[in-house]
């Protein structure tokens, strides 16, 4: 082809063919131009089928994350809520010797939630700079928005919640001045991991009664107050956490599937 031009061109210009040339010149190089169009236009495509491909594919695993999202804010949701019941329970009934010494105790809650959002995926995503997902633009600031202020605002609420428990609530410390952690309380802070644990010496109904007798104080009623505003607090982000997960979920399956 190459050959076939420059025939043409020595032609015309032995043929004192100026203006002929010059047309046909400048036609060569618009052709030239035009091919390097096309080809421009044919790696961006290229480009574009590739970045599509790899958008796809991550939106498939920021899926399986956001499932184990809901699952694992589930979970706590659940646990803050039992909680928050045994919380309520202790403010509402704790009055006399008739209260339940096992449910007294799981009352002085003193477990912090760390639960996260798993950003494993949208990272990876991150680090290699394919943060616009090419081809799923409609959902693009929705996922950025989850992996960064949704999930900024869990890790606030969480450390405050960790705070509260480990530097302001020093009632265990008040408590085992006096009163002797019993079987059920070692099983309790064990998780399972305890092979034995030991009885109390404590007379069981003087136990009983000095439990109740803090739970009815001023300061075991604080106690439960500030267990209660603190539950309260993360159970509504933790529920926000799990309803803007499952409302991603929707939109991507929806996304995926119309590319399909």
């Amino acid at each position: 082809m190459i050959k076939f031009f420059r025939k043409i061109r020595q032609s015309l210009l032995m043929d004192n063919k100026t203006g002929k040339y010059l047309k046909y010149a400048i036609g060569e190089i618009i052709l030239v131009v035009i091919g390097i169009l096309i080809a421009l236009q044919i790696n961006n495509w290229n480009e574009s089928r590739k970045d599509f491909a790899k958008s796809k594919n991550y939106l498939s695993e920021i899926r399986k994350d956001l499932v184990g999202d809901t699952i694992a804010f589930n979970r706590s949701i659940k646990s803050i809520s039992a909680s928050i019941d045994v919380g309520e329970w202790a403010l509402n009934r704790i009055h006399d010797n008739t209260s339940p010494i096992d449910s007294l105790w799981m009352s002085f809650d003193g477990t912090y939630w760390d639960t996260s959002i798993n950003d494993r995926t949208f990272q990876r995503v991150q680090n290699v700079g394919d943060s616009k997902f090419t081809g799923f633009e409609s959902i693009t600031d929705e996922i950025n928005n989850y992996y960064g202020i949704t999930k900024r605002r869990v890790e606030y609420k969480t450390s405050w919640d960790e705070k509260e428990v480990s530097e302001n609530q020093s009632y265990m410390l008040d408590l085992e001045k006096y009163i002797e952690i019993d079987e059920y309380r070692m099983n309790m802070n064990g998780a399972g991991t305890l092979e034995k644990t030991f009885s109390i010496r404590q007379d069981s109904l003087e136990h009983v009664r000095m439990m109740i007798d803090f739970a009815n104080s001023t300061r075991g009623r604080n106690h439960f107050k500030n267990n209660y505003v603190r539950h309260s607090r993360l159970l509504k982000i933790f529920k926000e956490v799990k309803e803007t997960a499952a409302e991603l979920i929707i939109k991507i399956n929806k996304e995926l599937e119309q590319m399909e």
